[in-house]
């Protein structure tokens, strides 16, 4: 992915994306897929995982990624607003189902993956957990020390955490089976829609793809996989592999 630094981007007209580099952060990775499924220029703008990204902090108010500037709009960070951005922008292909009921069904699929509580947020607070106990020096916990504080990492949060992943894991699977029931193998109607982009990129954070399709540090594709003890059912992942066959570019950029 090239990218392109904070002052050379903010006063460039058009799209600006801030993007975690170096990682398949899922909020990140979504953002980009909306636009480039959509075809829609963007500039790419570099914002580094876990730290203060001063810069980047100066020009949107925001430290995380990803961060949407358009034009001299007001950034946009929730992952809510950036699909409907992208839809606003580029109407066609769609996203977003026309019927209301679909919309419901497909903002709230997302929500169980995406939102604060929901599964990434669940399987944040492990690899927080994880990184905390691989670390036996106190002084030498800066990173999750961090992602704790910005994250409301608890012990007992964490050890709650895979139980919640397991429901939102089983209820996304369910669905799929009902989908596949009425001749379906989208989340929401008969179309791709966010909410299979979506699950194609946070499924990353219980079984990332091979190296060849996701070459991720590897010291963080331990952390990103999930443990045994948590089921991922096999239609899961054959969703996932489909949407990136028909619609997603592969190996994953960052």
């Amino acid at each position: 992915m090239n990218y392109v630094h904070v002052d050379d981007a903010k006063d460039q007209p058009g799209l600006r994306l801030a993007l975690t580099m170096g990682v398949p952060g899922p909020w990140s990775q979504s953002a980009k897929y909306l636009f480039e499924y959509k075809q829609y220029p963007f500039i790419a703008v570099g914002q580094k995982g876990a730290q203060e990204n001063l810069e980047l902090f100066a020009w949107t108010g925001h430290r995380n990624a990803p961060v949407a500037v358009f034009e001299d709009e007001t950034p946009r960070v929730g992952w809510c607003e950036i699909v409907m951005l992208a839809e606003r922008l580029a109407p066609e292909p769609r996203l977003v189902p026309v019927s209301s009921a679909e919309r419901a069904e497909m903002f709230g699929l997302i929500t169980e993956m995406a939102s604060e509580g929901g599964l990434a947020w669940q399987r944040r607070l492990v690899m927080i957990d994880v990184m905390r106990a691989a670390i036996t020096d106190p002084a030498a916990r800066q990173l999750p020390n961090t992602l704790a504080g910005r994250y409301g990492y608890t012990s007992a949060g964490a050890a709650r955490a895979n139980g919640i992943c397991a429901d939102i894991l089983a209820m996304l699977a369910a669905r799929l089976e009902t989908q596949a029931g009425r001749g379906s193998e989208y989340f929401v109607g008969d179309e791709f829609t966010a909410a299979d982009l979506y699950w194609a990129c946070f499924s990353q954070l219980v079984a990332p793809m091979a190296e060849d399709l996701n070459p991720m540090p590897k010291r963080l594709r331990g952390p990103y996989t999930a443990p045994e003890t948590l089921f991922i059912d096999p239609i899961l992942l054959e969703h996932r592999s489909k949407m990136y066959e028909r619609y997603l570019s592969l190996p994953l950029e960052f």
